[in-house]
C-alpha cells in the first residue's frame, strides 16, 4: 500500500492547500488516484490482500475535504471493484497446485498422498484413516518426524473411491500430545462465490479461500 498511500497523501496535500482548484485539475486528481488505486488492487498478492484499516483511513482522509466530494459517487461503487478483481484473481489459481486446511481426503486411485502439518518434533504419531460411516478403515505409523509439512502415500488399492475423514495423534519425546495440521493437496480445478465467501474446489471438495495455506504452479 506504500504507493497509493505516497499517492494519496500528495493529492490529499495539494487539494487541501488549494483554495479555488479548477474543475479540470479536480478531475485530475481525483483521475489520478483511481488510476493509482485500481492498479494496487490489481496487483495485490491475493494471498496478503491490502489492509482495511489502512484502506480506510485515507479513504477518510478524502471524504474530509469538501473539494473531492464529488467522489462519494465513485467511492461507493468500491466495494464492487474490490470483489470484482477479488472474484478474477480467484479465477485464475485454476490449474495450480493448491495446499489447504482440512481433515478430507479423496481416494480415487491405487495411492494417496497425505499431507500434514507439524509444530514442533514428534518422536511418535499414528494416522488413523475413516470412511463416511466413522469406521477406521486404515492406519499408519508415522514414527518421529521433524516439525513442519510432512506427506505420506496411502495405499488405496483394495479402498472404495470416495471421501474419507483423516486424524493423527502425535507426541514430542516427553509425551506431551503434539497437534498435527492435516492438509488437503491437489489441483485447483473450480472456484465459487458463496455468501461473500470465495471458494476453490481441491480435489472435488469446495475449500474456503481462507484456508488454503499456498498456491504453486502445476508441475506437469
Amino acid at each position: 500500500m506504500t504507493t497509493v498511500n505516497n499517492v494519496i497523501s500528495g493529492l490529499v496535500s495539494s487539494q487541501a492547500g488549494t483554495t479555488a482548484t479548477s474543475s479540470a485539475a479536480y478531475d485530475l486528481g481525483a483521475d489520478d488516484f483511481m488510476t493509482m488505486l485500481i492498479a494496487e488492487l490489481e496487483n495485490q498478492n491475493p494471498l496478503d490482500p491490502m489492509d482495511g484499516k489502512d484502506f480506510a483511513a485515507q479513504l477518510a482522509q478524502f471524504s474530509s475535504l469538501s473539494q473531492l466530494s464529488a467522489l462519494n459517487t465513485t467511492m461507493s461503487s468500491l466495494p464492487t471493484y474490490l470483489k470484482a478483481f477479488s472474484n478474477a484473481q480467484m479465477v485464475g489459481m485454476i490449474g495450480k497446485e493448491a495446499v489447504a486446511n482440512g481433515n478430507v481426503v479423496t481416494v480415487s486411485g491405487s495411492s494417496t498422498d497425505i499431507s500434514f502439518s507439524l509444530p514442533s518434533d514428534i518422536a511418535t504419531g499414528t494416522l488413523n484413516i475413516y470412511n463416511s460411516s466413522g469406521i477406521k478403515v486404515g492406519s499408519a505409523d508415522l514414527g518421529s518426524l521433524e516439525a513442519g509439512i510432512n506427506s505420506i502415500t496411502w495405499n488405496t488399492s483394495s479402498i472404495d473411491a470416495g471421501k474419507y475423514t483423516i486424524e493423527i495423534n502425535a507426541a514430542d519425546a516427553g509425551g506431551n500430545a503434539v497437534t498435527a495440521a492435516t492438509l488437503i493437496t491437489g489441483t485447483v480445478t473450480g472456484t465459487s462465490f458463496k455468501d461473500d465467501t470465495t471458494y476453490l474446489t481441491i480435489n472435488g471438495q469446495e475449500v474456503e479461500f481462507s484456508d488454503v495455506v499456498s498456491i504453486n504452479k502445476s508441475t506437469d
